[in-house]
């Protein structure tokens, strides 16, 4: 089995992708009344503070709390070292996975 490993840029895509004001899963969750996504192309500072402000919403908490380990695992990105600036980026990319599936498990 050959599974690619994503790249710290791709890691960053996809966190912000979650994020993404058009079609982010995240701010559909959060509603008109949560906080704005992120348009393309802003990097992992715009990201790491889109998480914090999302976890601070009006969300279910057991989304809330993956998004928050997801926001301090990016911002450790921001404050690491190359060398641990990918593990970072997986973790809140982990979070964020979790953060999804824990969404799903509320919505009817």
């Amino acid at each position: 089995m050959n599974e690619q490993r994503l790249t710290a840029p791709e890691l960053v895509e996809e966190l912000r992708s979650s994020l993404d004001a058009d079609t982010g899963w995240i701010p559909a969750l959060a509603g008109v009344e949560g906080p704005n996504g992120l348009p393309e192309g802003v990097g992992l500072t715009e990201v790491a503070g889109a998480l914090r402000d999302f976890a601070a919403a009006d969300i279910p908490a057991s989304v809330a709390r993956q998004l928050e380990r997801a926001a301090e695992s990016a911002a450790s990105a921001l404050a690491g070292d190359d060398s641990s600036t990918y593990g970072h980026l997986g973790t809140a990319y982990a979070y964020v996975l979790q953060a999804r599936r824990a969404a799903s498990e509320i919505a009817p």
